[in-house]
């Protein structure tokens, strides 16, 4: 027991002098959720599962690709699946090296959405949260997100349906950038 508590101290005094955030590296992990939507009169419980990889071109700025899958109400008879692909720009604000930093994310995806037929749909999402690194190279994300979502199957023009909710999250950061500095 004291070889795994000594263990669990060093690796926590370690984090600080670690940069996962910098250029050159990648994160790989992705998100659960759970939303709120109203669409008109109607309001809907989703939940989704978003795995996601992306690419640190710059200290502290990312970019990179997800995958959104969601259920609008799973307990309901007429429940409804949607799968979109959706880039994804990501940017930390605190220096690197920090054990919790604070993200903002922005992404634009498009597929379908299948209730009784499939119909194409898009959609843009924003979130902000912090990461809370538990290790060198992984963090545990909490997020705040707002989403709207049109396309075929939501009508035509400019009917949308309009989303907040929360997102808990996991990211691997894998190496390849420079470790150590502070910007």
């Amino acid at each position: 027991m004291k070889k795994v508590l000594l263990a669990a101290i060093v690796l926590m005094s370690t984090q600080a002098g670690f940069s996962q955030i910098s250029k050159g590296n990648w994160m790989v992990g992705g998100s659960a959720g759970f939303s709120s939507t109203k669409h008109g009169t109607d309001k809907y419980t989703d939940f989704s599962v978003s795995p996601d990889a992306g690419y640190f071109f710059m200290d502290k700025f990312a970019a990179g690709l997800n995958l959104d899958y969601y259920v609008d109400n799973p307990a309901i008879y007429h429940s409804s699946t949607t799968l979109t692909i959706a880039p994804f720009i990501r940017y930390y604000f605190l220096p690197t090296g920090q054990q919790v930093n604070i993200f903002a994310n922005a992404e634009y995806g498009f597929g379908s959405q299948k209730y009784n037929t499939s119909e194409s749909v898009n959609e843009f999402t924003i979130s902000a949260g912090p990461a809370v690194f538990l290790s060198p190279s992984a963090a545990l994300e909490f997020a705040l997100y707002y989403s709207s979502y049109g396309g075929d199957y939501y009508g035509s023009g400019s009917d949308r349906a309009n989303t907040i909710g929360l997102k808990v999250g996991f990211q691997i950061h894998l190496g390849g950038g420079s470790h150590g500095s502070k910007k």
